[in-house]
């Protein structure tokens, strides 16, 4: 009898805003690393299962693993990865139980951590699987519903950021070759491929890797790449061939990095120029800034000031130390305000829960004000961010470019129809459901559907 094989995906906080939503099982992330080992194990001649969560005996159809893969994510999150441990090591006390992921490898030396695995009777597996790395993620284990493909072009980076563990997890550089990345393209047969490298453009071989996705057609069709962690700008300004590259490549969603100082605007500034002169609009382009860190808020918010001059928006990424293994940071919730017992505040450098709340209002306020106001000569106002959750609601249902704001709320139909798709949406979310598509629909089409849809979502609650 075939070996059974349980691969876990903690039911982890993903965030709703996340661009990488898969299927309604992986709404915002596709879990990569056990799609690899899915496909290895299959290779094996193994039974594989993945799930999301803790499942029950019968949510699982009764389905009995003698192995059980629990992956894990950030360092912050790992009471997911636990509470999944303790309730697969409950349902199946003699199964083979291993963690593995970013957590596992940044702490499995801890007396913590060494401490849990004796107390559950589980393996801890450090690092990349490198028998499972040379497979190509096998999508079939999400159900369908995949609309791109994951993949890395290079693992590893040359740089050393005090923030960042990658060069402790990923510490061997590997060089995906042009001609491999073409192979693989072309067997997976997807047409939007996204990059989840950590520094893309420091591949030795990346010129020759670029112009092969230049060239490549899969089904006929070019293919949409996107980097999820963004392009390393310094090589950019090293070299400014690569933004022409990546342009030509039809990379979307172009982001780089302004880790250090406001000193550094000079080279952020010559970096957006050569993607806009490659082709691209300053719009177009975000740059991540790490915040609650070293650098000073109000040197943040000089930062921010140079954004705004440079018409990029920003992708804020608030610091976590690699040590910390809870964040309980919840503004929403707590609109009272939070203190270091919820969760990580870099107080040396003189950040407080105020400071932090208000720095990601500030950079909400500008991305908004860069999309829909910049180009109009228009200053920010309160009513941008109304029109800021209208065209996300379109967004979502696919629907394209909303009414004006004006017609909005001039219009009791319109808001009666905003109203239910909100709740629609809301339900959706919190249930993990696919996004819904009403692109196409008539008015008196849509009413009938929201109409329908808000009555099983009454009948639910």
């Amino acid at each position: 009898m075939a070996e059974k094989v349980l691969l876990v995906e903690p039911e982890f906080p993903y965030p709703n805003k996340s661009k990488n939503q898969a299927n309604g099982i992986h709404k915002n992330f596709v879990p990569v690393g056990l799609l690899k080992i899915g496909a290895y194990y299959k290779h094996l001649g193994a039974k594989v299962r993945l799930v999301r969560g803790n499942q029950s005996k019968r949510e699982l159809r009764y389905y009995k693993p003698s192995e059980i893969l629990i992956t894990s994510l950030f360092t912050y999150w790992s009471n997911y990865v636990w509470d999944s441990v303790e309730h697969y090591r409950a349902l199946f006390p003699e199964a083979k139980i291993t963690v593995g992921g970013i957590y596992v490898t940044l702490h499995h030396e801890s007396e913590e951590f060494k401490k849990q695995m004796k107390r559950y009777k589980v393996r801890a597996h450090v690092g990349l699987h490198k028998r499972a790395e040379k497979h190509y993620p096998d999508y079939s284990l999400l159900g369908g519903g995949v609309d791109h493909h994951v993949t890395h072009g290079m693992r590893g980076c040359p740089r050393k950021c005090r923030f960042c563990g990658v060069w402790q997890i990923e510490p061997v550089r590997q060089d995906k070759t042009p001609e491999e990345i073409v192979t693989e393209l072309k067997a997976v047969g997807k047409n939007r491929v996204i990059f989840f490298d950590n520094n893309f453009l420091a591949n030795k071989k990346i010129e020759g890797f670029l112009s092969e996705l230049v060239a490549i057609k899969v089904n006929g069709k070019p293919v949409i790449f996107e980097c999820q962690s963004g392009f390393d700008g310094r090589l950019i300004e090293k070299d400014p061939g690569l933004a022409v590259l990546l342009k030509k490549a039809h990379f979307q969603n172009v982001r780089i990095a302004w880790d250090n100082s406001p000193s550094d605007y000079i080279a952020i500034k010559r970096q957006v120029r050569h993607l806009v002169k490659a082709g691209y609009r300053a719009k177009d382009v975000s740059v991540f800034m790490i915040y609650n860190f070293d650098i000073i808020y109000k040197e943040m918010m000089r930062k921010l000031e140079c954004c705004k001059k440079l018409g990029v928006e920003i992708v804020d990424c608030r610091y976590r130390p690699l040590e910390a293994v809870c964040d309980n940071y919840a503004p929403q919730k707590y609109r009272s305000g939070q203190t270091e017992d919820d969760y990580y505040i870099h107080t040396i450098a003189g950040w407080t829960d105020k400071k932090i709340r208000r720095f990601r209002r500030k950079v909400r306020q500008h991305n908004i004000w860069v999309r829909y106001a910049k180009d109009k000569g228009l200053a920010y106002d309160n009513r941008m961010e109304k029109w800021s959750a209208i065209h996300s609601t379109f967004k979502y249902y696919h629907m394209g470019r909303p009414p004006q704001l004006d017609i909005i709320e001039k219009s009791e139909t319109w808001q009666r129809r905003l109203r239910i798709m909100n709740r629609v949406k809301t339900y959706c979310k919190k249930h993990n459901l696919n996004s819904l598509d009403f692109s196409g629909l008539t008015k008196k089409k849509l009413d009938k559907t929201l109409g329908l849809l808000l009555k099983k979502v009454d009948s639910s609650n």
